[in-house]
């Protein structure tokens, strides 16, 4: 991992995530030990990011139980913590993922454990969830790199790095990946409205590599595809289904057309957690509409016309035909996919 981290978790249990809000300009932790403070840095985007999100969750459902006295008051501030972390986010798969798995490893263990060695082993598995994940994005850089090799002008959307899973990222890991073996020249950054993970996160981090990007703006990507300055556009996910349609950050579903118009190669990493087997396409995925207000406010500052309205969709979904591959742990797919 980079020199830097989005979450901590002490061994004396205090837990600090790197409020992304003020990056680049301030970094700056928030304590969160308890399930109020995780669910807020969630839902309000202090820490973000599909498998980051899961991750974070999963410590904040230990949180949530570790004081318990009995495994009664265990299995309700489980249900307490559960059914608030599972309200901040709907359309990251990885959140429920990450929950279900805690709920598992509960249920298999509560009788069998007791209470304090089950509160550890809550822990342990939380813990787990973020060491996996490390592996995971390794594995995608590793496949990305071959899938991609050649293509040396990389376009990314929104931030799919190490503030995004907690490892070396997804998309972001495979262009880190990229530039480790020599096999990358520049990388465009889409400044992603309006949270601008992009040129705030994603430049970043790219920095912090020392891999040369352009911050452009999130509708440039047609002149730059006229004017062949692109070879390959790599995104994360949030929610992908059987199918492999796609749900990801506002705007993907557009960079994705204009590269099947271009003949633009256009990749979706993420690891097999985003993968929802339960839908068939995504007509089922929940599509996340947030605060007007993050619209019309830049900064803190409103830049709008006095009583504007907004509408503000957090994700977009992009058909399976257009996704030329879907990169996970597990290696290369290619339409039509069937997960």
């Amino acid at each position: 991992m980079d020199g830097y981290s989005p979450i901590i978790l002490t061994d004396d249990d205090r837990f600090y995530i790197l409020d992304q809000r003020k990056l680049p300009a301030v970094v700056e932790y928030i304590e969160a030990n308890n399930i109020n403070s995780v669910c807020k840095a969630i839902k309000d985007m202090a820490v973000r990011g599909a498998p980051l999100i899961g991750i974070t969750a999963a410590i904040g459902l230990y949180f949530g139980i570790k004081d318990s006295n009995s495994l009664d008051e265990l299995n309700a501030q489980f249900h307490k913590a559960y059914e608030c972390l599972s309200k901040t986010r709907p359309t990251a798969v990885n959140l429920f993922w990450a929950l279900d798995k805690m709920k598992r490893v509960k249920n298999e263990k509560e009788l069998i454990l007791p209470l304090e060695k089950l509160i550890k082993k809550i822990r342990a598995t939380a813990i787990s969830i973020w060491e996996e994940q490390k592996k995971v994005d390794e594995l995608i850089g590793e496949a990305g790199s071959e899938f991609l090799k050649g293509k040396k002008r990389i376009l990314t959307h929104c931030n799919t790095g190490t503030l995004a899973t907690g490892g070396i990222g997804t998309a972001l890991g495979i262009i880190k990946t990229m530039y480790k073996k020599g096999e990358l020249e520049l990388v465009y950054v889409d400044e992603t409205r309006p949270y601008l993970q992009g040129m705030r996160l994603t430049a970043f981090e790219l920095k912090q590599e020392g891999i040369d990007y352009k911050i452009i703006t999130d509708n440039s990507c047609g002149m730059l595809f006229k004017k062949k300055l692109v070879d390959a556009v790599v995104v994360g996910a949030d929610r992908i289904a059987k199918n492999g349609d796609t749900a990801n950050k506002i705007g993907t579903y557009c960079l994705a057309s204009m590269c099947k118009k271009h003949g633009i190669t256009f990749v979706v990493a993420a690891p097999e957690s985003t993968i929802d087997r339960t839908i068939k396409s995504m007509d089922e995925i929940p599509v996340e509409e947030r605060n007007k207000e993050e619209v019309l406010k830049i900064a803190g500052r409103y830049l709008t016309p006095e009583n504007s309205d907004a509408l503000y969709y957090s994700f977009d979904l992009t058909e399976a035909e257009l996704i030329s591959a879907i990169i996970t742990e597990r290696g290369v797919f290619k339409h039509p996919y069937n997960f």
